[in-house]
């Protein structure tokens, strides 16, 4: 038994520090990620194609007759690839998510196993309430208390 608790109280340090270094390299990496793609996608917003920044842009080009038709098929392909790298950047974004995922999960873990431990030392420790169940335990003590006076209105009435 002592065994096993010294285990887990093991294991929770680790998750402890597995929390805190993962955050750490979160919060590290979550800013300098922001800022290097706030940085591209500025980049590619202002590059531009034949003065042009949109595609629109583009076709007003073609119709006024300032661009070649080769010229316009060519900024057609190059609007196309600057969407693409655009939506490129959406995985930054998730992989910023996923590191929080998995520092949330070791965060996790320490709770787990604090409650196992605390288990074993034979503490209960009770956990708040949810909106539900305290609304749920209102209703239970309103019936319970409305079942006591019914019954001391009947003893009174006999």
């Amino acid at each position: 038994m002592d065994n096993l608790m010294e285990d887990i109280e093991q294991e929770i340090e680790l998750a402890k520090m597995m929390a805190a270094d993962i955050d750490k390299a979160y919060k590290k990496y979550a800013k300098a990620a922001l800022q290097a793609q706030q940085d591209r996608l500025e980049k590619i917003r202002s590059e531009k194609y034949k003065g042009c920044f949109t595609f629109e842009e583009l076709q007003m080009a073609y119709g006024y007759g300032e661009i070649t038709i080769d010229e316009y098929d060519e900024g057609r392909d190059f609007f196309a690839t600057m969407q693409t790298r655009e939506s490129q950047l959406s995985l930054i974004e998730k992989h910023r998510k996923n590191l929080k995922q998995i520092r949330d999960n070791w965060k996790g873990t320490v709770i787990e196993l604090q409650r196992e431990l605390d288990e074993l030392n034979g503490k209960q420790k009770e956990r708040p309430l949810t909106a539900f169940e305290r609304l749920e335990q209102e209703r239970r003590t309103d019936r319970l208390e409305s079942l006591a006076l019914r019954e001391a209105l009947g003893a009174v009435g006999k």
